[in-house]
């Protein structure tokens, strides 16, 4: 691959990179140009870095952003595209990966067909709202649809028990909304008022759209509804605390307590055994039970028709899913629809991400490049072990029980050894029918392990997608193929490049075992105190630094980043850089001091990681991104961590004076 980054190419390198992965490599070329002199690293080092770039290139019509991480999606669904088209324009055996991913894909490409079925498709489920006489019947239409995928009012998932992780159990979070978030019911200003309205249009345009009267008068009704609901939600920053998120009650207790809901009755109907049940939220269930009392028969009929339009709408004729994008104009500032085929190699990735990404591991992805990314995770653990050892705030009977979760760390690199099947029927000219199976069957793939040991062979996210994780009950970290390419990894790569790339990245993941969340599970996934007390309030102590500061931070001049709702990102982050850095120094080039670029092998390192957070996005994306997002935005994943960083400092010779320089005694350090 050619890495020498020019204005001109920026947008369409990333694609081209992916595209001719059998193409020669020059490691030369990996280099670092187009920085921003004027600048100085210690004033803006993103912008140091990115500036040039960030000025020059442009937003497609139809996105919201453009750059790397999630970003990266928008070239990987034209990778998804090709495989898809391809397996769609010939006939394969059925009940093979190629026939059910590429009969799902011309299902949906076939507009002709959606369009001449309108919302009959939907009319079924419209027709057994209607017939609801009773709040019974009411109660007995949101279970049987729970089993479908169509959840409205609750949201229950099948997950290991937080406090003994071996098993799993039922879980009930709190649901019933429309908007991205609770607050967004309840703040007054212009934008988000805007919002608020767009949300109500779309809401009526949906009941326009299947004949049903007096929609904009509908959409209100729905609307005070869902900010009664809003009103019991927690916030994301009480959700971060998974202690007081965890409520394991005894079924016949909650259904004594919410009797309009009738807990016991629905597991019944379900066919699921549970005689307890972690109700996350419990407030809202209550709101909730109160809500199905007092409010009328016909506005919960109005209610649950919404809610149903909303999940089938975008399967439905092209009129639904033009309605949503005109919502989304207001939310994310996108100005043009995409094509229909990026948006049905978004929905086969959803619905048949194992299928679609066995094709995909096949064509793309680089075997070779997984032993050299597990090679990186075993050396960043052994940088993170020595990193604990020298702790100076942390007893040692605490870093004894750190080190041990760490080696307990489950590795997931590239894609599943054991891939999902779906055990469902696909044909060419149904799309509806064909994502209502597969709803179904996903809702039957989640509750088999109910009562059971975790699958843990399973995937949180699909092979193709641009990102990573860490799961505190299974104590693992995932790495799919979609985030080992460029700018995050490339196998013609200098160490320096790797280790600021993916080695951040997996540092960043590795951290997260041990931020204000992931350190409160031990190393088998249960929710249980492994500190001591009074390194448990140092901890605290340190993790209230890093939220006062990122709360200081600004994008869009005036809007704060919400530190409290980012802190595990931001701690991933600064531990993510140190632990990265460190495992860095212990290689060959690492120890070095020869310029490649003009650069050193410290210099390189921390470009990198400024360029693998290059992203450009809408300001409506910002402002809806600042408010529902535990990340950090793009800049401040980059200046906020190096600021605490000392030899970032001496790598680019950062003086006092300097806009981000900060004196050694409030650099802080947590990893």
């Amino acid at each position: 691959m050619k890495y020498s980054i020019t204005m001109a190419l920026a947008g369409m390198l990333l694609l081209s990179c992916q595209q001719e992965k059998k193409q020669e490599k020059e490691p030369s070329k990996i280099a670092f140009t187009v920085i921003t002199e004027s600048i100085k690293p210690g004033d803006n080092f993103f912008d140091h870095v990115n500036k040039t770039w960030y000025d020059t290139i442009q937003i497609a019509d139809d996105q919201v952003g453009v750059g790397s991480y999630s970003f990266l999606n928008i070239p990987q669904r034209q990778l998804l595209q090709n495989i898809l088209e391809e397996v769609s324009s010939s006939e394969h055996e059925k009940g093979t990966v190629e026939q059910k991913v590429g009969d799902f894909f011309a299902s949906g490409m076939d507009t002709a067909t959606l369009n001449q079925r309108g919302y009959e498709p939907i009319k079924p489920i419209l027709e057994e709202i209607d017939a609801i006489t009773t709040k019974k019947e009411l109660v007995d239409f949101v279970t049987e649809q729970i089993s479908k995928g169509n959840n409205s009012i609750m949201g229950l998932r099948v997950a290991p028990d937080n406090k003994n992780s071996q098993i799993n159990i039922l879980h009930a979070g709190q649901s019933g909304l429309g908007l991205p978030d609770r607050d967004y019911y309840f703040k007054i200003d212009e934008s988000t008022v805007g919002i608020q309205e767009a949300y109500k249009t779309y809401l009526a345009t949906l009941f326009d759209l299947t004949d049903i009267e007096d929609g904009a008068e509908k959409a209100e009704t729905v609307y005070e509804i869902e900010k009664q609901l809003a009103e019991s939600h927690k916030t994301r920053i009480e959700r971060r605390d998974p202690q007081a998120n965890y409520h394991k009650l005894a079924v016949s207790s909650i259904t004594a307590s919410n009797p309009n809901i009738d807990w016991a009755s629905m597991l019944t109907k379900l066919e699921l055994e549970a005689d307890s049940i972690n109700v996350r939220q419990p407030a809202y269930y209550d709101k909730l039970d109160n809500l199905l009392g007092s409010l009328s028969v016909n506005d919960w009929k109005t209610y649950l028709k919404a809610h149903t339009l909303e999940n089938y709408s975008r399967f439905l004729s092209v009129p639904f899913e033009d309605a949503l994008f005109e919502y989304n104009k207001v939310l994310l500032g996108q100005s043009e629809q995409q094509p229909r085929a990026q948006i049905m190699a978004q929905q086969v990735d959803r619905n048949l991400g194992f299928a679609l990404g066995q094709l995909y591991v096949k064509r793309y992805f680089d075997e070779a490049a997984k032993q050299r990314v597990l090679d990186l995770v075993n050396n960043l653990q052994k940088a993170f072990e020595n990193r604990m050892s020298e702790l100076d705030w942390m007893s040692d009977s605490t870093k004894t029980k750190a080190k041990e979760k760490l080696y307990a760390i489950t590795k997931k690199i590239g894609y599943p050894d054991v891939w999902r099947e779906y055990d469902v029927e696909i044909a060419r000219d149904q799309y509806f029918e064909n994502v209502v199976a597969l709803q179904e069957n996903n809702y039957q793939y989640n509750v088999q392990y109910l009562n059971k040991p975790p699958n843990k062979d399973a995937w949180g996210t699909t092979p193709s997608t641009v990102t990573a994780y860490y799961n505190a009950s299974l104590n693992e970290i995932v790495f799919p193929a979609g985030i080992l390419q460029f700018p995050y990894f490339d196998m013609a790569a200098d160490d320096a490049v790797n280790y600021g790339g993916i080695g951040m990245v997996i540092g960043h993941e590795l951290t997260h075992a041990f931020d204000d969340n992931g350190s409160q599970y031990d190393g088998e996934g249960n929710l249980k105190n492994w500190w001591t007390k009074s390194d448990l309030e140092k901890f605290k102590g340190k993790t209230q630094q890093l939220i006062d500061r990122y709360s200081s931070f600004t994008v869009l001049d005036t809007v704060h980043l919400k530190g409290a709702m980012t802190i595990g990102e931001n701690t991933a982050d600064n531990g993510g850089i140190a632990i990265a850095y460190d495992a860095f120094k212990m290689t060959e080039q690492g120890q070095d001091t020869v310029k490649i670029g003009g650069y050193t092998p410290d210099q390189r390192f921390f470009l990198s990681i400024a360029r693998i957070w290059r992203v450009k996005v809408r300001d409506e994306f910002m402002r809806n991104y600042v408010n529902t997002n535990s990340h950090s935005p793009a800049i401040w994943r980059v200046n906020g961590p190096l600021m605490n960083f000392t030899p970032f400092y001496e790598a680019f010779d950062v003086k006092e004076g300097e806009e981000n320089y900060k004196p050694e005694e409030e650099r802080i350090k947590i990893w």
